[in-house]
């Protein structure tokens, strides 16, 4: 079983923000695959289903980004999932927006949601599909940057992203991570 974790903010305020790209990838993944994530447990919006032979979770922490670590260590310990099979997507900064990477493991990056899973988890040995957002503008503060919508013309291309880590995201489940690197990073 693989658990995909996509990492935002919950409730209405921060839906379509930068910050909720894990969210919505896991949103659009879900209507790709006909999966409704309407099922809560272990601190998380679940939804079940399957890619190939391989069964999935889609999961979307209830709590908020910087406590991310508490859902993750819920669905990791109350699942049985071992950290290879759980795949994190989230936003960031320091990639162009629209632009994926797909890592094997690795450190926080200044994320604060990926650090909060990795201290819970006690571990950075866990895959991760990271979808840029793009630097803020000179002199905004990033934490600011990262809560705000996206433009109309930035929306075109945080689509096409999306569209693109899902892919990512299938190959991964149906060929492994190797694979789902050697095509899309």
């Amino acid at each position: 079983m693989i658990l995909f974790l996509g990492l935002g903010n919950p409730g209405r305020r921060y839906q379509r923000s930068r910050h909720n790209l894990g969210f919505r990838v896991l949103d659009s993944l879900a209507k790709r695959l006909k999966i409704k994530i309407e099922t809560k447990g272990y601190k998380s919006l679940l939804g079940r289903g399957r890619i190939g032979r391989e069964k999935i979770i889609l999961a979307q922490p209830l709590t908020f980004m910087n406590n991310s670590g508490v859902a993750a260590a819920s669905l990791v310990r109350g699942l049985k999932i071992p950290l290879k099979n759980l795949v994190v997507i989230y936003d960031d900064i320091d990639l162009p927006l629209g632009r994926i990477r797909i890592r094997r493991k690795g450190g926080p990056g200044g994320h604060k949601g990926v650090e909060s899973i990795i201290q819970h988890l006690k571990s950075n040995e866990f895959p991760r599909l990271r979808l840029g957002i793009g630097r803020p503008p000179r002199g905004m503060d990033p934490r600011g940057y990262v809560l705000q919508n996206f433009t109309e013309e930035e929306n075109l291309l945080v689509k096409e992203g999306m569209e693109r880590a899902g892919g990512a995201l299938i190959l991964l489940a149906e060929e492994g991570i190797t694979s789902a690197m050697n095509k899309y990073n």
